[in-house]
């Protein structure tokens, strides 16, 4: 690779997959642009792209070269952050990829607390699976997963992890609400809001009711859980949730409960990042931050 600049350029390229768009976001002009990747293929003495109708797409030289140049940006920002620790300043971008539920129900209030301390450091969060999470690790997509039920993978490092219950969410006026524990037969007696297919808390769910020959029906399914779950519980609608879950002010004023559901085997949350790779100070910050209140279930504000 010639320059930290070709490495931009071919990123650009492929997040954006137009010579028009990827030019105006690195300041060049589409002629110029295709010198560059003229450029780059000569140099590799391979073609990086398809010409297709609808812009450019990667052949698999081009593939293997994009995720090439996704780590060497990834260390260089790593290098970056590194440069700034030393300079005593608590500053970088950190990218978490993250499964639904976890999502929902640990890392806003997590993030923010450890923000108030470390205002310096930005965060992305993708959503994820835990199908997905490690190709965007292998990818540089992310620098750390958290994700539910990951299966082990020698690419993978463990930085932190917790079993975890799964409640049933309910408001304090629902008629479930004094029971304390439930099963999935009385829960199906009852309307519920449950999580898109093929999320890792909804195949638990199906997993269980199954076993157990019950059937949940949504009254309502949505790939935005979080942002409705409140109005469905003040609705009278049962919602779902890890022992993770961290209630908001909304929530406390409502006075939701939390009910164990029988026989309902714990979910295993871990905290990950590709093995071998050194996370940038900023980054193995936050992990240990997260691995410290996945162990404990703190409440406490981010050291």
């Amino acid at each position: 690779m010639q320059s930290l600049n070709d490495l931009k350029i071919l990123d650009a390229i492929v997040q954006f997959r137009s010579i028009r768009k990827a030019a105006e976001h690195m300041s060049l002009t589409p002629s110029a642009l295709s010198r560059k990747i003229l450029a780059l293929e000569a140099h590799f003495g391979v073609d990086l792209f398809e010409r297709t109708s609808k812009g450019l797409r990667l052949n698999p030289s081009g593939q293997y070269l994009a995720v090439y140049a996704r780590s060497q940006l990834a260390e260089m920002e790593k290098l970056r952050s590194e440069l700034q620790a030393i300079k005593k300043a608590t500053s970088g971008h950190v990218r978490i990829c993250a499964s639904q539920s976890v999502l929902e129900s640990f890392l806003p209030v997590h993030l923010a607390r450890f923000q108030l301390k470390n205002p310096k450091v930005t965060v992305a969060i993708n959503h994820s699976s835990s199908a997905r999470a490690l190709t965007d690790l292998q990818e540089f997509h992310s620098d750390i997963g958290l994700c539910l039920n990951l299966p082990d993978h020698t690419d993978l490092s463990v930085l932190g992890m917790a079993e975890q219950e799964i409640f049933a969410v309910v408001s304090a006026t629902h008629p479930l609400a004094s029971a304390g524990e439930v099963s999935l037969a009385e829960i199906a007696k009852h309307r519920v809001v449950l999580p898109p297919q093929g999320s890792g808390l909804r195949l638990m769910l199906d997993r269980q009711a199954n076993l157990e020959n019950v059937y949940l029906t949504p009254a309502v399914e949505s790939n935005t859980y979080a942002s409705i779950a409140g109005a469905c519980r003040n609705g009278g609608l049962i919602t779902f949730g890890l022992s993770l879950y961290e209630q908001s002010e909304e929530d406390e004023a409502s006075n939701v409960v939390l009910l164990r559901i029988r026989k309902m085997k714990p979910a295993n949350v871990r905290l990950v990042k590709l093995h071998g790779r050194t996370l940038s100070p900023a980054a193995a910050k936050l992990a240990k931050y997260l691995a410290k209140k996945l162990r404990a279930g703190s409440k406490t504000d981010a050291d």
